[in-house]
């Protein structure tokens, strides 16, 4: 190396850097260096938190969903009801992630807000469950089919397959996000 040439030092000191394999800072497996985190945690917080953005993911979805079927059903709530069911979904979600026992490990606090959080999914479970009843309503008597009960407008009356899709659909997010909150109530009961 020349004498005045820093830029290339400094270049040789970073590549050298780089080129060193990262450990990461918190790993996910109980081997921890330190006496604290000898026992590591019971609790798969990785799992949980993929489960936890799975939930949101699901309820932004289900909110969106709601409100095509609320335009496409010409402002009529009937699957619309997935506007407010996708919206406690993704609060009781994001409350639930700062209730998580793996943060409340790492924390120290032991269930602040649980209880916020219980009500909160218990008030989701149950508008998701509407939301399915709803769309089973709908994909078994779809609005928009003659019946013979008098003339059909064609500018009145919403797409019929376009209403079973979209209530097929807001079935699979609801369904989903009910598995998945299922599967973090046993993680947590269990750990």
């Amino acid at each position: 190396m020349r004498e005045n040439d820093t830029g290339t030092e400094w270049y040789h000191i970073v590549e050298t850097a780089l080129s060193r394999r990262k450990e990461s800072a918190a790993p996910l497996t109980g081997e921890r260096e330190s006496t604290i985190f000898r026992h590591g945690f019971g609790y798969p917080l990785a799992l949980v938190l993929r489960l936890r953005v799975l939930q949101i993911v699901c309820g932004i979805s289900a909110m969106v969903m709601g409100s095509v079927a609320f335009i496409e059903e010409r402002q009529k709530f009937n699957m619309g009801l997935g506007i407010p069911a996708g919206g406690i979904t993704v609060l009781a979600a994001a409350v639930s992630i700062h209730t998580s026992r793996g943060w409340s490990a790492i924390s120290g606090v032991a269930g602040a807000g649980a209880g916020a959080a219980g009500v909160l999914w218990a008030a989701a479970a149950c508008l998701l469950v509407a939301l399915v009843v709803q769309c089973c309503r709908t994909i078994l008597d779809p609005p928009g089919i003659d019946h013979g009960d008098g003339p059909i407008e064609e500018d009145t009356t919403p797409s019929s397959r376009d209403l079973v899709v979209i209530a097929c659909v807001q079935i699979a997010l609801a369904a989903a996000t009910l598995l998945s909150a299922a599967i973090c109530a046993r993680i947590d009961c269990v750990t």
